[in-house]
Formats: C-alpha cells, structure tokens, sequence
C-alpha cells in the first residue's frame, strides 16, 4: 500500500516547482546565515561575493539534484528548466530592483544556472531511491 501512495504523489508532483522550492529554501537560509556572521563577526563585506556564488552554484545543484530525482526521467532537462527559472527570477530583480540594463553578465548567469541545474538534474535521475 505504501509504494502505491508514493508512486500517487509522484505523478502528481510537479519536479520543476519542488527543484524551486529546495533551491530557493537554501538561499534563503544561506542568507539568513550570512547576515548573522556579518552582523556578529568581523567579517568584511568584500569576502561575502564569493561565498554567495558558491551557495548559488550549491543551491542550484541541490535544487536540480531534487528536479531529476522527483521526474525519475530527462534530469538535465528538469534541473535545466529549474536552473533557468531562477535565474530568470534573478533577472527580474535585476531589472526591477536595481535598474540595471541587459548586459553580457546577465547572460552568462542565466547559462551558468541552468548548467548547474541541469547537472543536478543529471545526477538526481541516476541516484538510488
């Protein structure tokens, strides 16, 4: 009965939107982290860029990684979409927010976050449940 009611969730679960949800739960709480250390500690802000690029990258992993797990088929094609959807996401805030053009580094985001998230996806297919 237990396996029936998994494979019920599964074909009603949208891989996309679970991939989103993961990845954007790990920014969110990577932010909330580095907000705490730079409040507590010394820390400059001229360190924290390459932190936030790595738990993007990580983030988008993950959330690719769980894409392709949940769709069980195409992960590069799951995580990719995923991928780009944040980053899609971000191009909104960086339009909107910040009013900043289209520019070359924009396009080079959006190509890195679906990469990521393709390979996320990639994996996630190929691991046992």
């Amino acid at each position: 009965m237990k396996a029936n009611i998994s494979n019920a969730t599964k074909k009603y679960s949208n891989p996309i939107l679970i991939g989103l949800i993961y990845t954007f739960a790990i920014v969110i709480l990577s932010t909330l982290v580095f907000t705490l250390i730079l409040y507590f500690t010394s820390l400059s802000e001229q360190r924290l860029p390459l932190l936030i690029y790595i738990t993007t990258a990580i983030s988008l992993l993950t959330g690719g990684f769980k894409s392709g797990k949940t769709a069980g088929t195409r992960g590069w094609y799951y995580g990719g979409i995923t991928g780009l959807i944040y980053g899609i996401l971000l191009a909104l805030i960086w339009f909107l927010g910040f009013n900043l053009g289209f520019q070359l580094r924009l396009l080079i985001i959006l190509l890195l976050s679906f990469l990521f998230g393709s390979f996320g996806g990639m994996i996630g297919v190929n691991t046992k449940k």
